[in-house]
């Protein structure tokens, strides 16, 4: 048998299933069985109306490209579909992994304010609405392409930003992180080269007429309370680069917020970010020992990924970054623009999903921080208290 490791097959899926045996997870830098996610002619797995999954609607026809759903995302929901663990999409917005859950695109919810009347959230503004047809899942009706882009709504799905095949990079800096993409807690040691963090495309990738330009980001994630399936994100450098593949105006020194682009924090802001702790609770160490907060990240700006940690607790240097990550869910969450928290409401607690009358969020984690298993509204009290304002407050200190 060859020694060589394949990359990632798997069509798009984010996170990992963990496997027993040598081969720990499905996406696991090494090629899956094809039959993962296709099917050989018109099988059994692909027929003409196929719908397997719970919450699934019929498909229409039998696809061309021989994907186990009716499109791209479709094929990934068939395993990424459901609660807790590795999961991207729930039936009640629960999940807690990093990039959020996609429950949130195809809800709308009615809350109130605090004045005036009732107002709605719709779903097309909680994040990233890509289409899976056999969920439900539509196109955003309001923006055409990609906002800062020119990516096409209609064709928006998980290997827009995924590579179903895996992107490998021969450059250094890469390190094999465990539940990401790549192989597990070791490097191979055939000299093959290791798959891009959460097998997001790289270089050259090619999806809607958008070539990327940019590379994968270095980043590193842990497997403290949970790992891949919502644990701490320890991010070094690139992560707001990659996102400007499709959202190229977003970033760069005109921006309000500079993400990316070596654009450092100003040392007022690494002050801030490291004695804050909560609202009125500015005990942190200004050197930065103990103040990572795992729900507002800054990213390093290291290009080795040995150097981050699998248990981030340093907070920001002058050498540390915004990005996109920074304040949004990379797939969508019950705030507006996918917010890691409500931007436009006053205290967390009084979150609108929180307030909503439509919703039932007994147990959901709409407001959940990395590193945990999701937080309820106890849990956010707990956490920062009663009244604690936006996050936003972790750099810029106005509450």
């Amino acid at each position: 048998m060859s020694t060589r490791t394949y990359l990632a097959l798997a069509a798009a899926g984010l996170l990992t299933l963990g496997l027993s045996g040598p081969a720990s997870a499905f996406h696991d830098g090494g090629v899956a069985h094809c039959d993962g996610c296709h099917s050989m002619h018109n099988s059994a797995d692909n027929p003409i109306g196929a719908g397997t999954a719970a919450g699934q609607v019929q498909a229409a026809t039998a696809n061309g490209t021989l994907l186990k759903g009716s499109d791209p995302s479709s094929t990934c929901l068939n395993c990424h579909y459901g609660s807790g663990g590795y999961h991207i999409m729930s039936a009640d917005g629960s999940n807690t992994s990093q990039g959020g859950d996609f429950y949130w695109i195809n809800t709308d919810y009615s809350y109130n304010p605090g004045h005036g009347s009732d107002k709605t959230s719709v779903k097309q503004n909680h994040g990233h609405s890509i289409v899976a047809a056999d969920y439900g899942l539509a196109a955003d009706p309001d923006n055409a392409a990609a906002p800062g882009g020119s990516y096409t709504s209609a064709n928006l799905g998980c290997n827009s930003c995924h590579n179903p095949h895996g992107s490998g990079d021969t450059a250094g800096g890469k390190a094999a992180i465990s539940g990401s993409g790549s192989y597990g807690a070791a490097a191979p040691t055939d000299g093959s080269v290791l798959g891009d963090y959460r097998i997001l495309g790289g270089v050259g990738y090619q999806t809607d007429g958008v070539t990327f330009t940019a590379a994968a980001p270095l980043a590193r994630a842990t497997n403290v309370s949970g790992g891949s399936y919502g644990g701490i994100v320890d991010y070094g450098k690139g992560m707001s680069e990659w996102c400007a593949n499709c959202h190229g105006s977003f970033t760069g020194s005109t921006t309000k917020h500079p993400a990316g682009n070596g654009e450092t924090l100003p040392v007022e802001f690494v002050n801030n970010y490291n004695q804050y702790v909560a609202t009125g609770n500015f005990t942190g160490d200004i050197t930065g020992a103990g103040s990572f907060d795992g729900l507002v990240p800054i990213e390093r700006q290291v290009t080795d990924t040995t150097t981050l940690s699998a248990d981030p607790t340093a907070g920001a240097s002058v050498n540390s970054n915004v990005m996109c990550l920074t304040c949004h869910r990379a797939h969508a969450s019950a705030n507006e623009n996918a917010g890691k928290w409500d931007f436009q409401s006053e205290f967390v607690a009084e979150s609108h999903a929180l307030v909503s009358p439509d919703l039932d969020l007994t147990t959901a984690a709409v407001y959940y921080k990395a590193g945990t298993n999701g937080m309820t509204m106890n849990d956010i009290v707990g956490e920062y208290g009663e009244w604690q304002r936006p996050l936003c407050n972790k750099c810029h200190v106005q509450d």
